[in-house]
């Protein structure tokens, strides 16, 4: 019994490595995080985030998504920025709440595009193209986010490159956040490996 455990422990963990390496493999060189060596695209795609964290305090990941498209927008990188997250009335409207901030930093809501749909990073990245007709695209997210994103990006034929913004200070929310992404990269793999039949 403890060796078929045993199997099993390293069976998943394979499949995690596995995946891991698929994933960083499809985003190696389309990552940056100098703002004037990006290549420019016509369309920004940020991926929303709640502007507030679980201890009720304001989320870095949105703050730093925040900075790093005004200084991408100041480098004219982009002139099209579609915000793509998730619409909870209960919660939050991420893409609203992320066009609020950066009209305040002086970026035109005229450039931009609310999608209250992208629940989830799939969803973003496939809406990008069938609904807003983006096949060409800057992502902006932090890096653990961006790997995954561009990942997901070659599999559905969208040429794209991805900015990586400053992560948050807090080691414990670092690790939180890694252990959640190896799980949600296994998940992104499968998908494309076996898509579903609709």
């Amino acid at each position: 019994m403890a060796w078929i455990l045993l199997f099993l422990v390293f069976a998943c963990l394979m499949v995690i490595i596995g995946c891991n390496l698929a994933v960083t493999s499809a985003a190696k060189g389309r990552m940056y995080t100098d703002p004037s060596k990006i290549p420019a695209k016509p369309v920004a795609l940020l991926l929303g985030t709640s502007p507030i964290g679980r201890s009720g305090n304001p989320n870095q990941f949105f703050l730093r998504r925040i900075d790093a498209t005004v200084k991408l927008y100041k480098e004219k990188k982009f002139s099209r920025l579609i915000i793509s997250g998730a619409n909870r009335p209960e919660e939050f409207n991420e893409p609203e709440e992320m066009k609020t901030a950066l009209v305040k930093q002086g970026v035109p809501d005229s450039i931009m595009e609310l999608d209250g749909e992208g629940f989830r990073t799939i969803n973003s990245i496939v809406r990008a193209k069938d609904v807003y007709g983006a096949d060409s695209i800057l992502i902006i997210s932090q890096e653990f986010h961006n790997e995954r994103a561009l990942f997901l990006a070659k599999h559905k034929g969208i040429d794209a490159v991805a900015f990586n913004a400053e992560t948050t200070s807090s080691r414990r929310w670092r690790i939180q956040m890694k252990m959640r992404e190896s799980l949600a990269r296994v998940k992104a793999v499968l998908e494309m490996v076996m898509p579903s039949s609709e």
